[in-house]
C-alpha cells in the first residue's frame, strides 16, 4: 500500500489563482460591477474555445437552460425528453414555463441518455430533447440528431459539466439547436457562478441576448420588445472566467492526464466498473465515477475506508430527479394548476436507478499529482481485493 498523505486529497478543490484574485480587486476598484469589458471578452473567448458562432453569458447554468428553452417557444403543455441522472436544474428548468419532463432511461455504460429509449417516449407532444454529458462524456449526439431531425424536434444540449468534451473533435455544445454552459464554483473553469448559451444562428442568439436583458434591443434603454428577464452575470464572475479561459488549457490538460490515468488503471478492476467512452469521443473529465458491480459492497462503505485514507469520496446523484419531492408531489407546483403531469412515482429507469445507487465519486481536481492518483487507485483496489476474499 501506498503512504497515506497528510492532507486530505480533496474531491472538490477550486483552481484559482493571484491573476483571478487581481481582475476582480480590478473590476470593483473601477466600480463598473456590471456586464461590461470583462463579460464581452470571456464571450468571443468562449465562442472561439468551443467553435461556436456565439456565446452569451448569463448568470448561471440554470439560467441558461432556462433561455434556451424559452428561445425555442417551448411552454406549458410541451414535452421534453430529458434523463433523471443529472442535477435537477435540468428538468427544474423544464418545468419553469410549464413545460413537461419526460424522464427516459440510461445507458449503463455511458451514463449518457438511451436513444433508444428517446425514440420509444416521442409523442405528438414532444418538441424537445435535452441530453447531459453527464461527468463531462458526451452523450450519443449523432443517434440524438438523427432522431431530432426525423421528428423535427429541438436539441438542447446540457454541457454544464463538459468543458473540453468533443466528438471527433468538434466541441459539445455545437450539435444540438443550442448548447448550455455553467461556471458554477466546482466546474473545470469556473466565475463562482455563471453560465453560457451557445448559438450558431443569427436570430436565435439576437432573441437570447435581449430575453436576458428584460427583453430590449441591443441597444438598451428602455424600450422593452418582449417578456424578458434579469439573467445578466457581473463583471466579477466574468473577470474570474476571463482569466479561466486564458489558463484554460494548463487547467483541463491536468484534469485529462488524470483521467487518461484512472482509466488505464482502473479498467478492468474487478467489482467496479467505470464510466465508457464511445468512439471518437473525448471526456472533459470533470467527474470520475465508477459504479459498483458486487451486491455485497455498497458505496458508503468504500467512502468510509477511502476516508480513513485520507482521501474525500462522496455520492452525487443517489436520488434520482423523478424521485426528488418536487416531482412527486408535482401537483403543488403552480403549472399544475394548468398542465397536467404524469405521476412520477410511476416513472422507472432501471438502469439510471442501479447506477444512483452504487455509484461514487473519486478526486479528479486539477491540483491532484500522479502521486495522488496512485495512492487513491491503491486504495480503491486494496479494498476491493480486501472485500473479495
Amino acid at each position: 500500500m501506498s503512504k497515506i498523505p497528510k492532507e486530505l486529497i480533496k474531491v472538490v478543490d477550486v483552481n484559482i489563482g493571484e491573476k483571478e484574485i487581481e481582475e476582480v480587486i480590478k473590476v470593483v476598484k473601477s466600480k463598473n460591477l456590471t456586464e461590461g469589458k470583462n463579460t464581452h471578452e470571456f464571450e468571443l473567448k468562449f465562442a472561439k474555445f468551443t467553435g461556436a458562432k456565439y456565446a452569451t453569458t448569463v448568470v448561471n447554468g440554470t439560467s441558461a437552460l432556462h433561455l434556451a428553452l424559452t428561445a425555442l417557444g417551448i411552454g406549458p403543455g410541451d414535452e421534453v425528453i430529458t434523463t433523471p441522472f443529472t442535477f435537477i436544474a435540468a428538468s427544474n428548468a423544464i418545468t419553469f414555463n410549464g413545460a413537461i419532463p419526460i424522464f427516459v432511461d440510461v445507458d449503463k455504460h455511458t451514463y449518457n441518455i438511451d436513444p433508444e429509449k428517446i425514440r420509444e417516449a416521442i409523442t405528438d407532444k414532444t418538441k424537445a430533447i435535452m441530453p447531459v454529458h453527464i461527468f463531462g462524456n458526451p452523450s450519443n449526439m449523432k443517434e440524438i440528431m438523427e432522431i431530432a431531425n426525423e421528428h423535427d424536434l429541438k436539441v438542447i444540449e446540457d454541457c454544464a459539466q463538459a468543458h473540453d468534451a468533443k466528438i471527433s473533435g468538434k466541441h459539445v455544445g455545437n450539435f444540438g439547436t443550442l448548447g448550455v454552459f455553467s461556471f458554477y464554483g466546482t466546474k473545470n473553469l469556473i466565475g463562482g457562478e455563471g453560465g453560457a448559451i451557445l448559438s450558431n444562428d443569427d436570430d436565435l442568439h439576437e432573441k437570447i441576448e435581449s430575453l436576458k436583458n428584460h427583453g430590449r434591443n441591443p441597444n438598451g434603454g428602455y424600450n422593452h420588445y418582449q417578456i424578458g428577464y434579469n439573467y445578466r452575470i457581473t463583471e466579477m464572475s466574468a473577470a474570474i472566467m476571463n482569466v479561466q479561459m486564458d489558463r484554460a488549457r494548463e487547467i483541463l490538460d491536468r484534469r485529462h492526464q488524470n483521467g487518461v490515468l484512472y482509466r488505464k488503471l482502473l479498467d478492468d478492476q474487478d467489482g467496479i466498473k467505470i464510466q465508457k467512452l464511445l468512439p471518437n469521443h473525448s471526456h472533459s473529465d470533470y467527474v470520475f465515477a465508477p459504479v459498483i458491480t458486487k451486491k455485497d459492497i455498497t458505496p458508503q462503505k468504500i467512502i468510509s475506508y477511502l476516508k480513513k485514507k485520507n482521501i474525500a469520496s462522496r455520492i452525487i446523484y443517489s436520488i434520482l430527479s423523478y424521485q426528488q419531492p418536487c416531482y412527486t408531489n408535482i401537483s403543488e407546483w403552480i403549472f399544475a394548476k394548468i398542465v397536467n403531469y404524469p405521476d412520477y412515482t410511476k416513472v422507472s429507469c432501471p438502469n439510471a436507478e442501479y447506477i444512483a445507487s452504487h455509484h461514487f465519486e473519486l478526486p479528479m481536481v486539477s491540483t491532484l499529482s500522479d502521486e495522488n492518483i496512485f495512492h487513491i487507485v491503491d486504495s480503491v483496489k486494496f479494498f476491493l481485493d480486501s472485500e473479495s476474499i
